[in-house]
């Protein structure tokens, strides 16, 4: 087995860092999310984007799912939209040719756990 280089260690500590400064950003405040739009009641047993990836429009749309919110599952965590967010993702998915796989582009405000949109757009 190889020892580790010098060129290896410091993309190990580069590659840390930008995953530390990531979920900082998380935490609280502006952020842009790319991820998986998924309802909250289904969203909360997702686990992995591909799991997130195969959720149904018709799921989504049903009254229990979309009466439950909407949210981003995004760098391996699911975050819940506000309210206002949650009309605009049912939206979305409503006009989404897609039936399933609905990637999407969340930017708004982080407060705890709940992000309040700015915009949603399908990517």
């Amino acid at each position: 087995m190889q020892k580790p280089t010098r060129l290896m260690k410091h993309l190990v500590i580069i590659l840390a860092s930008i995953v530390s400064l990531r979920l900082i950003a998380l935490t609280e405040g502006k952020v842009t999310l790319t991820g998986i739009l998924v309802d909250q009641m289904c969203g909360a047993e997702v686990k992995d984007a591909a799991k997130a990836a195969e959720h149904t429009k018709q799921c989504s749309l049903m009254d229990h799912c979309a009466s439950s919110g909407f949210g981003i599952f995004a760098d391996g965590k699911y975050v819940k939209f506000d309210e206002e967010g949650s009309k605009m993702a049912k939206a979305l998915v409503e006009k989404s040719k897609k039936d399933k796989g609905f990637t999407v582009v969340a930017e708004g405000t982080l407060k705890g756990e709940t992000l309040s949109l700015t915009n949603l757009k399908e990517k």
